[in-house]
């Protein structure tokens, strides 16, 4: 089998810049990670953690600042007559979805819809750049600090979102925020060495607590956290953590924790652990300890209580000690997120290195962590089969390449039959867009002829054709006719964007998954007349039918049409899974809803019923689309998969179907590639030919890697499979083999028989890209 090892997408991620937890009073837990080309990706944390959603950013709208909201009391009481009514709508109001606002190094708050994964509604700061914000404990009003030094009040209540009242300045700007639990205070951090406790109804400085300084230069008190017992701990540019006593405003302890800039400090609920990282790449956990015997503890019956919980009075009795510290990343990290309900029991970092690492806080640093996918776990690559032409979907534009060729050495050894490259990959097409969203979806029609992309705003098609003026490259010309096309049928005056877009296999339709989830589509016959013609739509995800639609639509996140053309599925972030009927243009089939989010969704090529559901669990089943049940396959093995294969850590991410194997399937995942033949059971294990086979492939493998040792290259090489090939990082007894050799992969598909594209970036590429880490000499070297 050849492999196209395609190592030249040089797709980077930006930063994570800021994490949030929704509130604990909202039942299902979600993070939110703001990164720094304004991307907003959205994690559920169940199952290892899923990538959910992206909402898009743009140019010059990096994420600075991000929080939940959820309000948990009724603003106006008087609205209901009897306890009852009262009652129900306290439920209703806690069963409201969290709210999501973010800042950036502009003056404007934004509200997102993370229905829709676009702005809502956003309000004018009128202090500069605001660089922190804070919800108190009800969901009630929004704290911001601003580049001007003052701390301004948003009135969050009931879906508002208005300027309340400003603060009284300070000198420097406001680079943390924190409410005090019983929302009467807030506490701030300056770039002018302070840290100043503020009285919510006055506006008015209470305290000020003044940090340590070298050699009378301002030190930068970067992050801030508030403690239930009556505790105030600050991170600051020195590398200090000092534990201060809100009451007093005097200074109880200070580590000297980290040798760099501490960016971000987070505590947990009951005030009893706080974990602090930063510059250092350091991230260190501080926990409460009883350092008096039990002699001293009954003659020291004086200790203090704050909200029930004992504070460390003057003779020490309860201290604060470092538990622990780890260094998972490689760079800077600039934000942390600690969730410590024992369902999720997660501590979260991330920063200039563009993962994300999730460990479990209470056993922090003894566990394995988990290293989230830094790359969307979504299709950015495109391909066209017969012109051997593949697209990638960067933010703001798009690339195409055609694939290389490579002919086989048959000379009599075996060993040697390795195919020699004689044809690189060649960029053909560079198209960059000038809109101020990032894009959502592209897609390359299977002619080759037709380039989709869409954003929040905008849907664009554009006809490919060869540039007569370069030889081998290709030219586009938009169509612009489609917009307004799409804006007839709708009827509507405003820009219409999408999420998805994808061409069926007769490259003759576009279907388009609107903001709104709307499926649209779309005849391109007649392009040449520039008629674009929407057939239907389909309206299955959006529940219109309810007194509250908006509530009902679910997000789509999948999309996939049958080798035939006649099917189209499609799944949205309520697990709902749709099949449509496109000969007819109607509605086909719901498949049931399970309790397990979908991570992917495709259909067979050779069996153009069959459609691959794979679940967050790493569980997946085959339905057969037109008898509408689950094929004979899956009703015997879809709850018997193998419980190494269920353990990995990456989702699965799609299929790919060699032709030359019509009932073999390849599952794949971030880090992984998983073999699995149709035609026997999960529990049924391979021959002992078979197995002797693999054994003479595999020392044919180590001739062929010890060849390959001068190749420098690598970006080019076109070998053999690594499901046969890397025999130390394959494992798996049963009918699914698995492979390790691949790492960070964005697409695995197949262009002819027996010769696959596997899409990789790899870490180390990305990490090129990044800004040298931090460093501190030792020894005095």
């Amino acid at each position: 089998m050849e492999v196209h090892r395609c190592r030249f997408v040089e797709y980077q991620p930006a930063a994570c810049n800021t994490l949030d937890f929704t509130p604990p009073s909202v039942s299902v837990p979600r993070l939110a990670c703001g990164r720094a080309n304004g991307n907003i990706e959205i994690w559920d944390p169940r199952h290892k953690y899923r990538l959910e959603k992206i909402i898009p950013g743009g140019a010059n709208m990096s994420v600075e600042a991000l929080v939940w909201s959820h309000q948990t009391v009724l603003t106006d009481t008087d609205d209901y007559d009897t306890p009852e009514e009262l009652e129900a709508a306290k439920k209703r109001q806690l069963a409201e979805k969290p709210r999501l606002f973010t800042s950036g190094l502009n003056p404007y708050i934004v509200e997102w819809d993370t229905v829709e994964l676009r702005a809502e509604r956003f309000v004018d700061s009128n202090g500069g750049a605001i660089w922190c914000m804070a919800v108190n404990s009800i969901g009630t009003i929004l704290a911001a600090g601003c580049e001007d030094g003052a701390v301004r009040l948003f009135d969050i209540a009931d879906g508002n979102l208005e300027f309340m009242r400003a603060f009284e300045k300070q000198k420097g700007r406001v680079l943390s925020i924190a409410w005090t639990s019983d929302d009467n205070s807030i506490v701030t951090g300056s770039s002018h060495s302070n840290i100043t406790m503020w009285d919510v109804k006055t506006g008015r400085a209470k305290k000020r607590m003044t940090v340590d300084r070298i050699k009378k230069e301002d030190t930068l008190v970067w992050s801030i956290a508030s403690l239930p017992n009556g505790i105030i701990v600050s991170g600051d540019s020195l590398g200090n953590v000092m534990f201060w006593q809100a009451s007093s405003g005097t200074l109880q302890q200070s580590f000297k924790a980290h040798g760099a800039d501490i960016l971000t400090v987070v505590a947990s609920r009951n005030g009893q652990r706080v974990y602090t990282a930063g510059v250092d790449r350091q991230i260190v956990a501080f926990k409460v300890v009883d350092v008096t015997d039990e002699k001293k503890s009954k003659k020291n019956t004086n200790s203090g209580k704050v909200n029930g919980n004992e504070i460390i009075n003057n003779q020490g009795r309860l201290k604060w000690v470092i538990a622990g510290n780890r260094r998972y990343h490689s760079h800077d990290i600039r934000a942390l997120a600690l969730h410590d309900d024992r369902n999720v029991d997660s501590l979260v970092s991330g920063g200039v290195d563009v993962q994300l690492i999730a460990v479990p806080a209470a056993d922090f640093p003894n566990l394995i962590q988990n290293k989230l996918p830094p790359c969307p776990q979504k299709d950015l690559i495109s391909v066209s089969k017969s012109k051997r032409l593949m697209m990638c979907t960067f933010f703001n534009s798009v690339v195409v390449w055609r694939l290389g060729k490579a002919i086989s050495n048959h000379d009599g050894d075996s060993a040697s039959a390795d195919p020699q490259l004689v044809e690189p990959q060649q960029a053909v097409l560079e198209l960059k867009l000038k809109d101020e969203n990032y894009l959502t979806s592209g897609a390359l029609s299977e002619d080759g002829q037709w380039i989709a992309v869409a954003d929040i705003e905008n849907v664009k098609l554009f006809r490919i054709r060869e540039d007569p003026q370069s030889p081998g490259q290709l030219k586009v010309k938009k169509q612009a006719r489609l917009q307004n096309a799409l804006a007839a049928y709708l009827n509507s005056e405003e820009v219409i964007g999408a999420h998805h877009v994808i061409f069926t296999p007769g490259s003759d339709r576009l279907i388009i998954a609107t903001t709104d989830s709307r499926i649209l589509v779309c005849s391109l016959l007649k392009w040449e007349s520039g008629d674009f013609e929407v057939l239907c739509e389909f309206q299955d995800h959006r529940d219109s039918k309810t007194l509250n639609a908006k509530r009902q639509i679910g997000t789509l996140t999948s999309m996939t049409i049958s080798a035939d053309g006649q099917w189209l599925a499609t799944a949205d972030h309520l697990n709902r899974i749709n099949v449509f009927n496109l000969d007819s243009l109607k509605p086909h089939v719901k498949l049931p809803v399970s309790k397990t989010p979908c991570t992917a969704i495709s259909f067979n090529p050779y069996r153009p019923n069959d459609l691959l559901v794979a679940l967050a669990s790493n569980e997946f089943y085959i339905y057969d689309v037109e008898k509408k049940r689950h094929t004979e396959w899956s009703q015997k093995n879809a709850h018997n998969l193998p419980k190494y294969f269920l353990e990995l850590r990456d989702r699965i991410m799609g299929v790919a179907y060699n032709p030359a194997q019509p009932d073999n399937m390849i599952v794949y995942g971030s880090t992984y590639l998983c073999s699995v033949d149709l035609t026997r059971g999960t529990g049924e294990r391979n021959s002992i030919s078979s197995l002797s086979k693999r054994k003479d492939a595999d020392k044919q493998a180590e001739l062929i890697s010890q060849k390959r040792k001068d190749n420098k290259n690598e970006d080019e090489v076109y070998g053999k499979s690594g499901l046969v090939k890397a025999a130390k990082n394959k494992f798996g007894e049963s009918n699914f083999l698995v492979s390790n050799k691949y790492q960070q992969i964005l697409y695995t598909g197949f262009v002819d028989a027996n010769e696959m594209v596997v899409v990789e970036r790899p870490k180390f590429s990305m990490l090129e890209k990044l800004p040298p880490s931090f460093y501190k000499p030792h020894f005095g070297t």
